[in-house]
């Protein structure tokens, strides 16, 4: 069975909010979700402890099987100064343009980022 996750967008400045884990992959925020909680309380929890970010509003966006990962993906509106905490050791930020860091995100990031895009054509 795959690990279950929630992962979260967020939009700052239109730019799309990722962290930077210890081995250095790039990532959307998000992490497992505990047998406790749901998929929404998840998001909003490991929104909180990544980037020191508090959800005034999520929504679901969609649910991404990745080869070891089921994402629950959500959109997230978010209050605060943004912070890398937790196991985030940076904090980046992806532009409409920006392609800096392909290279370094992992694929299920990749592919998140590319749906949500479509989903959203305003978005980035």
């Amino acid at each position: 069975m795959k690990r279950q996750r929630a992962t979260v967008i967020v939009e700052i400045e239109r730019r799309i909010l990722l962290v930077e884990n210890r081995g250095g992959l790039v990532l959307l925020p998000g992490g497992g979700i505990n047998p406790d909680e749901s998929p929404a309380q998840a998001a909003i929890r490991e929104l909180g402890e990544e980037t020191g970010l508090t959800a005034a509003s999520i929504g679901f966006l969609f649910v991404h099987e990745s080869a070891t990962n089921s994402h629950q993906v959500y959109l997230a509106q978010a209050a605060g100064q943004p912070r890398a905490g937790d196991d985030a050791c940076a904090l980046h930020f992806l532009g409409a343009s920006d392609e800096r860091l392909d290279e370094r995100m992992s694929l299920a990031t990749r592919t998140i980022i590319e749906r949500f895009r479509r989903l959203a054509p305003g978005a980035l």
